[in-house]
């Protein structure tokens, strides 16, 4: 019989590690924020309306997280295993082709939503630049999305947790590299961040035993 410290302390070390993955993610809009407001203004303006189009977009698609989360973690409970990796597969696939649905969406409608944001000129060619980049990689993010699912579904909110920091520094070195090494600009900010939704999904694939695209 468990008694109620060893419950607390389990519910602890699930609910701290799920509050440092939850304090990171603002922490690399900050580092984003800071890198390409050192461009100027307009790259600055650009960079709002399509981070705003992007966060918009991608927070439509947040049940592929919680619902793997869910269903995972009752298999998992009831101790059929094989089932719950079945289950992180078919969302791998899922997460791909949705992905790969909004790459075509956002290459052909980011004009029209940057307008739509009130996006013109220079500020407008910027952000429809990020948007079409950053749009490459969508499938990469739900596939992180529901690994990030099916890892919380088995209980596991430590390997998130640590692929989200290592991811974040390695995105602030790239996209330092990219915009101010290479000198690409804006667009070197665009294509820092492409690299890090992966590193959150192998991790799950491996647990699954299916590989990254499932």
């Amino acid at each position: 019989m468990r008694t109620r410290t060893s419950t607390d302390r389990e519910i602890l070390m699930l609910a701290v590690p799920a509050l440092g993955a939850l304090a990171a993610e603002p922490l690399y809009v900050l580092v984003d924020t800071a890198i390409v407001g050192h461009l100027g203004t307009r790259q600055l303006a650009s960079l709002a309306i399509a981070a705003t189009v992007l966060s918009t977009l991608f927070a439509v698609f947040n049940f592929l997280t919680y619902g793997t989360t869910a269903q995972v973690a009752r298999l998992h409970g009831a101790g059929r295993d094989d089932d719950a990796a079945a289950m992180g597969s078919q969302a791998l696939w899922l997460g791909a082709g949705v992905g790969l649905a909004l790459v075509a969406l956002v290459e052909a409608a980011a004009p029209v939503t940057v307008a739509l944001m009130g996006g013109r000129g220079a500020v407008a060619d910027g952000a429809v630049l990020y948007l079409r980049i950053a749009a490459v990689g969508a499938p990469l993010f739900m596939l992180a999305s529901a690994g990030q699912g099916f890892l919380r579904g088995m209980s596991d909110l430590r390997t998130p947790l640590v692929i989200l920091l290592v991811a974040h520094v390695a995105n602030a070195v790239l996209e330092l590299l990219f915009v101010y090494g290479f000198d690409w600009g804006l667009a070197g900010s665009a294509w820092a961040p492409r690299s890090w939704p992966c590193r959150r999904a192998p991790g799950s694939s491996a647990r699954s035993g299916r590989g990254c695209a499932g």
